[in-house]
């Protein structure tokens, strides 16, 4: 398990404001993906190559000057995280968020710190505590609430919709811990930038050849649609990554996954000004993962004390 260290004031700051951006980002998909009348604008293709595109291009300067910092055996681990923290799950929470509530979404990803823990412990060998199970025990029991409760009055539910949310924390799991193991030298602007050159090079192709200019010319809400996507390339991946990356290098892999807390209420919050259908079984079953989360993080005496 990581070793303890204090948290600053600045680091609390950074923390609420990385949940602010992130937890915006499901309400910003959401507008990517559909138009008021529920109405396809962008295809998740088109909104997620997008949005790793644009992120690209925000952060290319600082990754021209930052590259001769690198060494050459940085570059592999800088590729897992600019693929796994921010690629594969740009793609998997677009794909689902054209069957699911983007507060559904948003509750989902609060997974991160259970994956976080197992992928330190599967990979790179972190202790763990003995309470810890009975948190990953009862995450997983919320998460599986989420993923079968009914998605709308009829009947269906998120079911395999779902699982890609869940999936795409595991991924954030893999890059979290590939930060705090294997590129603690590096600040977080330089691996932020870095790694989402890297995640964009094949983005850029891949958006290039989705045509997204035709929607934003032949759509009635392209324009719209476009502008949601710049907010989720230029804060909700640039800026957020930057911001995310250096909790994880400055404080601990878990503190700064513990943004999770606060980004489902973000979430939520979006969700039901947008008038979203959330039922008290939705929000215990969020509670269920959240509960989860903090016996992760709650300290206690390590395996084999």
């Amino acid at each position: 398990m990581d070793s303890p260290r204090r948290i600053a004031p600045l680091q609390v700051f950074l923390l609420v404001m990385l949940a602010v951006v992130w937890g915006s980002s499901f309400i910003l998909m959401k507008r990517a993906l559909r138009d008021p009348m529920g109405g396809e604008v962008f295809s998740p293709v088109q909104v997620a190559s997008l949005r790793m595109t644009i992120a690209g291009v925000v952060l290319l300067p600082f990754a021209v000057v930052t590259i001769r910092h690198v060494r050459r055996s940085d570059w592999a681990w800088l590729a897992v995280v600019g693929i796994c923290g921010s690629g594969i799950p740009a793609f998997l929470f677009t794909l689902a968020q054209q069957h699911m509530a983007s507060s559904v979404a948003g509750m989902l990803n609060a997974l991160t710190p259970l994956f976080t823990m197992l992928v330190g412990w599967v990979l790179f060998g972190s202790a763990f505590r003995k309470h810890q199970v009975a948190g990953i025990v009862v995450g997983l029991c919320g998460t599986a609430s989420l993923v079968w409760l009914r998605a709308g009055d009829d009947g269906t539910t998120h079911g395999g919709w779902a699982l890609l949310v869940v999936l795409a924390t595991l991924c954030y799991g893999i890059s979290v811990n590939t930060i705090q193991h294997r590129l603690a030298h590096l600040n977080g602007l330089r691996i932020a930038a870095l790694s989402m050159m890297l995640a964009a090079i094949p983005c850029s192709v891949i958006a290039w050849w989705s045509h997204p200019g035709a929607v934003v010319l032949g759509h009635p809400w392209g324009w719209r649609g476009l502008g949601a996507v710049l907010v989720l390339g230029a804060l909700g991946s640039a800026l957020a990554n930057v911001l995310f990356f250096r909790l994880t290098h400055s404080t601990s892999a878990l503190f700064a996954a513990s943004v999770t807390y606060l980004m489902p209420l973000v979430a939520v919050g979006w969700g039901l000004l947008d008038h979203e259908q959330l039922g008290a079984l939705h929000l215990i079953a969020g509670g269920a993962i959240l509960a989860g989360v903090w016996l992760i993080r709650m300290p206690g005496p390590q395996k084999g004390e």
